[in-house]
């Protein structure tokens, strides 16, 4: 038992193993609780609490640390140990340290949401960039970041079901973020292996989630609410936006933005036209910042998102993004399909004239939607709706008017669709559109939003092509979610015999088809500009290195009515074109921002006969098409965030291979190894035949899919190799072969590990090393941290402290400076042996370290005075928003204060007042408890270093 608890940051002894402090609170029965996170080897990242009243606490004392000898050739013992302490310092700074280096081909775009963000008190951001640019990238590269500074250690992602494979698969390959997938066959796994209560969010730190999943299982509402994360990602958060009414999507990311620090939102389609919406988004990530139906700018909000169009980084880009070819197939209807757009254009219904409210749909032009995606898609929906009315009324009107429809669309062969004959027809002959299936890497995209036209198409257009049934896969959003990632896989790689993908407007949110397919046939036109949007960004968008073939299928009937309700679809084409040539997004043309109300604008165009003409003179972009986030909140550029370069690490070895080979080798000739790594330095590539405890370490971190087959690892500190592993996984196995060798892979977090036990517990090397050191003077080596009051490093330092034998400090080094002058790490040293008075060396720590605890002091100063000027802008700024929530709160009742209801009000309103309070409490102590240093640093005795 302890009567002063250590403050948040320091490295305790509890139950014979090391931990760090992370947060100390009094207990109301006596001593303190210390909520903590493993550091030696059996609990390392693991959290704990323990009370100061039960466990025996001691405060690990860097003067009572041992130095002992090294007789390691070249100290590579002391060289490896001081490199795998390095690699726990978190860098504390905004600059860039690790997300560049992922596997991939940086663009400076793509840096500048983490840029952002490193600006920020707070980690949580909305990525906005339009569809193809990159947003899965963009997070990898932040949430690698927030890895590095020790801010990530439990992540969630939440996608669509269509998406979980191939973002897990992003994450891991370039990134080396392993989220295991719970999809259907990955939740039976866990559920096989916990008890039935317990949480399977605390079965893995790092997994990835379909919304729909989290919607459909109330019991993972129950699990969330329990759970907490250090990073959550959102992706397509649009689905989750406010929409007028609370939707369970809605509901379910509220509760997530409120269990994890960080939060990450990613989103081609960020709004729909309506300001609460897009607030809604807003107050997600910060609850403080707009007050509920408030009207707010763009200055308000603008620290919070990025959002970039395709125009905006063409120079970027311009030989990884090809422009697209936009053409118009038109097809003449055979007889029997005129005989059918002639019985619908006549159509008269009843049922239109009775609808309930005009913002419905006729159902006449419903059956025109069908008819004009195929007959088969038309005969279904008239089959169902005479069906429907003939269970409610036998003798309704409308039943053989229907029928006389129906009989005219069933009389339409397959051989007679004219849509299909010229899809055919173009496939076979056309110069730029001829098509073969023998090319596995130029494969054929085709959508329908109908499923009946799906299995049309699946069935005759493959018996017209001669595809086999292997060659052909259908995709829609009925289908299991590991049928619809299997499809997803198979369609991108090589060796898969599959060629031709039909798919619903399931595939057209965030799946890559770019791989091995440039071409896209729209068979129906979508009557939302949104839609066209995301269905050709999945050919068109960055990575592809072909030209992207766009192809509109168009009915060329001679039915006046519906030639010139053609006309109107095909002027969206128009838009789409133009919106990808000089303004990026389409959706600005019609100002809705909705899908379905876009579609229900054309539907109103067609029954009302609006002419085409009339129509397109509708579909203008206002403020020669600037966005609508800069229109609706006030213009001008975001303000600007300084590009702060790339930190170069702290490192004693010139790169992560030479760390790793060198680290791996050490260990196998130490018998802490049981296998050889194979490295190969001209490829910077190491081979490795993982022994028992690191084969066990790899089952714990890594899902089986990222596991290898035949138990031997390569990874490669070549990005180039990596990047060449990843293209052919897609030729075959799906997963990469070469992991990315770097920071963030568990290998290199396992060889930290080892290589941080070499020393012992409390202990520190001697390293003799020939220049830099005058007679009779000694180097302390010290890395030393101030933590603010959440236990988070704030400051972290190594420096070297010079000291006379007669135990006068001389001075200090900064840790270049030190390199520069001994040449430790950067040259090699031959190690005699030659032994040193311990006893002499010993008496060197307390001035050594006294000197550093002033040093640090002074630094705490400064700083500290920094962050309470900064803390003083952000608790100022939270007072000016309080009081601009509670003044919104009276104008939100105000027209009821003279009421009958004014009472019930008034409850209300000082429930919410309440509430409103402890959200501004809550956030004040936040900022409070980050921005304040702890008085104490917290310093460790890394290694001395005499001649």
């Amino acid at each position: 038992m302890i009567d002063m608890p250590p403050a948040p940051g320091a490295r305790v002894l509890i139950r014979n193993e090391e931990w760090i402090v992370r947060n100390v609170e009094q207990c109301d029965m006596g001593g303190h609780q210390l909520e903590c996170i493993g550091v030696s080897e059996t609990v390392r990242h693991r959290d704990a609490i323990f009370l100061t009243a039960i466990d025996t606490v001691k405060v690990l004392d860097p003067r009572e640390t041992e130095l002992v000898s090294d007789i390691s050739p070249r100290y590579m013992s002391s060289l490896l140990y001081l490199e795998a302490r390095l690699r726990q310092t978190v860098p504390t700074d905004s600059a860039i340290a690790l997300g560049h280096r992922g596997a991939m081909d940086i663009l400076p775009f793509q840096l500048e949401p983490t840029r952002r963000v490193l600006q920020q008190l707070r980690p949580r951001f909305l990525i906005a960039d339009a569809v193809g640019l990159g947003k899965t990238l963009e997070a990898g590269i932040l949430v690698s970041e927030l890895m590095r500074r020790g801010k990530g250690r439990r992540i969630l992602v939440v996608t669509t079901k269509s998406m979980m494979q191939q973002f897990q698969k992003e994450f891991w390959s370039r990134f080396s973020i392993p989220l295991a997938r719970l999809d259907s066959a990955g939740i039976q796994r866990i559920r096989r292996h916990l008890p039935a209560n317990h949480n399977p969010f605390h079965y893995h730190d790092k997994t990835i989630i379909s919304v729909d999943t989290l919607k459909r299982d109330t019991e993972y509402r129950h699990y969330i609410e329990t759970a907490y994360w250090d990073i959550i990602v959102i992706d397509e958060a649009h689905n989750v936006s406010f929409k007028g009414n609370r939707t369970l999507s809605n509901k379910l990311a509220s509760l997530l933005a409120h269990r994890s620090d960080a939060l990450v939102l990613l989103t081609a389609t960020p709004h729909n036209g309506d300001k609460e919406s897009f607030a809604s988004l807003m107050r997600m990530l910060d609850p403080t910042i707009l007050p509920r139906k408030s009207d707010y700018t763009k200055e308000d909000v603008e620290h919070l998102f990025v959002r970039r169009f395709k125009k905006d980084v063409r120079d970027e880009i311009r030989q990884e993004f090809p422009e697209r070819q936009v053409f118009r197939f038109r097809a003449k209807p055979s007889a029997a399909e005129e005989r059918a757009f002639a019985t619908l254009a006549n159509l008269n219904l009843s049922i239109d004239k009775d609808r309930r409210t005009g913002a419905e749909m006729l159902f006449r032009t419903l059956l025109e939607k069908a008819l004009l995606s195929s007959p088969a898609a038309c005969a279904q929906t008239v089959r169902e709706r005479i069906n429907r009315l003939g269970k409610k009324d036998a003798s309704h009107p409308d039943i053989p008017v229907l029928d006389e429809l129906r009989v005219a669309v069933e009389a339409i062969a397959p051989d007679d669709v004219s849509k299909l004959n010229e899809l055919v027809s173009r496939l076979k002959s056309d110069p730029i559109w001829q098509w073969s299936s023998d090319n596995a890497t130029d494969r054929l995209v085709i959508f329908t939003e109908r499923i009946e036209t799906l299995k049309f198409l699946r069935e005759h257009l493959a018996r017209k092509l001669g595809l086999k049934e292997n060659a052909v896969a259908i995709l829609h959003g009925q289908l299991p979610d590991t049928e619809i990632q299997k499809t997803v896989e198979d369609f991108g790689k090589t060796l898969s015999p599959l060629r031709l993908l039909i798919a619903s407007d399931v595939a057209s949110e965030g799946i890559n088809l770019h791989f091995q397919s440039h071409r896209i046939v729209h068979f129906d036109i979508p009557w939302s500009l949104m839609v066209f949007q995301q269905r050709n960004g999945r050919v068109d968008r960055y990575g592809q290195a072909e030209t992207p073939l766009i192809a509109y299928l168009l009915n060329e009937t001679e039915n006046p009515k519906i030639r010139g309700d053609m006309r109107i679809l095909e002027i969206l084409t128009e838009k789409d074109e133009q919106a990808a040539r000089n303004i990026g997004d389409p959706s600005i043309f019609m100002g809705l921002y909705d899908e379905e109300a876009e579609t229900q604008r054309v539907a109103q165009a067609l029954e009302n006969s609006e002419a085409p003409e009339a129509f397109e003179a509708t579909l203008k972009a206002e403020d020669d098409g600037l966005d609508w986030l800069d229109s609706l909140m006030g213009g001008g550029e975001p303000s600007p965030v300084a590009p702060a370069e790339p930190r170069k690490p702290l490192s004693l070895f010139l790169t992560d291979f030479e760390y790793a080979r060198n680290g791996l080798e050490f260990l196998h000739e130490h018998d802490r190894l049981a296998h050889q790594p194979k490295a190969d330095a001209r490829f910077q590539t190491i081979e490795l035949q993982p022994d028992d405890d690191l084969d066990r370490f790899l089952k714990q971190q890594l899902s089986p899919e990222m596991r290898s087959t035949d138990h031997v690892y390569a990874l490669s500190a070549n990005t180039e190799v990596v990047k060449n592993a990843i293209k052919t996984a897609r030729d075959g196995d799906a997963w990469p072969a070469i992991h990315h060798l770097w920071a963030l892979h568990p290998m290199l977090q396992w060889l930290d590990f080892k290589l941080l036990s070499l020393v012992g517990r409390q202990r520190a090397p001697v390293i003799r090393v020939p220049r830099g050191i005058a007679a009779g003077e000694s180097l302390v080596l010290i890395s030393a941290l101030i933590p603010n009051r959440r236990g988070q490093p704030v400051l972290n330092d190594w420096f070297a402290v010079r000291v006379g034998s007669n135990g006068k400090v001389l001075g200090d080094l900064s840790f270049d400076e030190l390199i520069k002058a001994t040449g430790l790490g950067h040259e090699e040293f031959p190690n005699a042996g030659n032994p040193f008075d311990a006893k002499t060396l010993q008496a060197l720590l307390p001035p050594a370290l006294d000197y550093a605890g002033l040093r640090m002091v002074e630094a705490q100063k400064q700083f500290s005075a920094q962050m309470r000027e900064r803390a003083s802008v952000e608790l100022s700024r939270l007072d000016k928003l309080r009081g601009q929530h509670l003044q919104q709160l009276e104008l939100d009742f105000k027209a009821v204060s003279d009421t009958p209801l004014a009472k019930v009000a008034a409850h209300k309103q000082t429930q919410r007042a309440h509430e409103i309070d402890n959200l501004f409490d809550e956030y004040k102590r936040w900022v409070s408890l980050t921005l304040e240093l702890d008085a104490r640093a917290h310093m460790t005795v890394a290694a001395v270093l005499i001649s």
